[in-house]
């Protein structure tokens, strides 16, 4: 969560820039993966592709928005942070066209969208209930992974607290975005173990629980906070 804090990131590292070329790069995929439209039809079916490429971006600036936080915040470059970062740009090059297909099928479950006429039109099954387990345990792996990276570089900035001189109030809002890093990494596991079950529903429901533990965790970071300046 973003807080008040040194700005000690005042220098942009090369493992940032980096970054920002792969997410770039990854959204240019996507743009690149919407052809010219030839015809009024073509147009139609590409203005049909705005939510699931909506939703796919803003999932990519979202992971790209905490990863600026990090360097804006703590400005630490070290080997862990590399390879941790390293590791996170592996899974966001890997997952992002699997991604714009989960919210495909998402968005056309929602607003009875037909995104997969033409593979309906040749006899073949976009998905079956029997693939809807390894579906959730894909997304669910993954998911895991990137809040597992990002609880690892919160952890290495605790480990470095003492030579970091943090704040207090910086301390409480280091603590805080760790635990939600565990939450959110414990979330990902427990999807991937129900889906593993076969229990498809209770991935779902897990999920569904994120909403009310951001809650929780901003009144118990507000808490804390109020109780510093008490």
């Amino acid at each position: 969560m973003p807080f008040k804090s040194l700005y000690r990131g005042k220098t942009v590292f090369r493992i940032e820039a980096l970054s920002d070329a792969v997410f770039a790069i990854s959204v240019t995929l996507l743009i690149m993966s919407l052809e010219v439209p030839k015809t009024y039809t073509e147009l139609e079916l590409i203005i049909k592709q705005f939510l699931p490429f909506l939703a796919t971006v803003s999932m990519i600036f979202f992971i790209w928005w905490l990863q600026n936080n990090f360097f804006r915040n703590y400005g630490l470059d070290n080997v862990t942070v590399r390879f941790l970062n390293l590791c996170l740009l592996i899974i966001i090059l890997f997952y992002v066209f699997p991604l714009k297909f989960l919210f495909t099928l998402i968005v056309s479950s929602i607003f009875k969208i037909n995104y997969f006429e033409s593979i309906s039109n040749n006899s073949l099954v976009v998905i079956t209930e029997s693939d809807l387990p390894n579906l959730i345990m894909f997304f669910s792996v993954g998911y895991a992974l990137v809040w597992l990276i990002f609880f690892l570089l919160y952890r290495h900035i605790w480990l470095n607290r003492t030579k970091l001189k943090l704040s207090h109030l910086e301390f409480i809002a280091l603590l805080s975005d760790k635990r939600d890093a565990l939450f959110q990494l414990t979330i990902g596991l427990t999807s991937t173990l129900f889906a593993i079950l076969g229990w498809t529903i209770g991935s779902q429901i897990t999920f569904l629980t994120i909403p009310v533990w951001l809650l929780v965790n901003y009144f118990m970071t507000s808490r804390a906070k109020n109780a510093l300046r008490d």
